[in-house]
């Protein structure tokens, strides 16, 4: 497995793994109607920006398919998400994605990030150090709401070699 920055050509298999996390992952803690709000609210072009403008990783296995990605927004120091391909799932994806943002945002200054947790992720970001600080609830749609845990993680020091 290996981690590398996105290319806009990947954006259409980020879109598939971010869809298809939510649906047979998440909805394990969420109502159908927010999974259904959530998973829909995306196309592939909405990656092309995002992996332009910030930092967007992925892990690839040796054949090239992509098993997950990773977004952060460097200045804002916001962990926007990490979503692993279910047939990756529990196979140290997420944890390598995780640490390879971590130290993007070391080199970039950050000593400290933010994420928004789904229910079903706050204990893998739990076991990776970051800790509760609140709860958010934000609308999706009308009627369809995502119950998340602020989580925040010192990262002072030095990118792990």
């Amino acid at each position: 497995m290996r981690i590398r920055r996105a290319v806009p050509n990947d954006a259409t298999a980020i879109w598939a793994i971010h869809t298809r996390a939510i649906r047979e992952t998440a909805s394990s803690h969420y109502p159908p109607e927010s999974v259904a709000a959530w998973s829909g609210r995306t196309t592939p072009e909405t990656y092309v920006e995002p992996i332009e403008a910030r930092v967007v990783l992925v892990a690839e296995d040796d054949d090239g398919r992509i098993a997950g990605f990773a977004q952060l927004h460097p200045v804002e120091g916001v962990v926007e998400g990490c979503y692993v391909d279910p047939d990756f799932a529990r196979a140290g994806v997420g944890r390598a994605l995780m640490a390879a943002l971590e130290d993007a945002a070391r080199e970039r200054g950050r000593s400290a990030l933010l994420l928004h947790a789904s229910q079903n992720a706050v204990p893998f970001y739990r076991a990776l150090g970051w800790t509760p600080e609140s709860g958010a609830r934000h609308e999706l749609a009308p009627g369809a709401w995502l119950d998340c845990v602020i989580m925040t993680k010192r990262i002072a020091g030095a990118p792990a070699a």
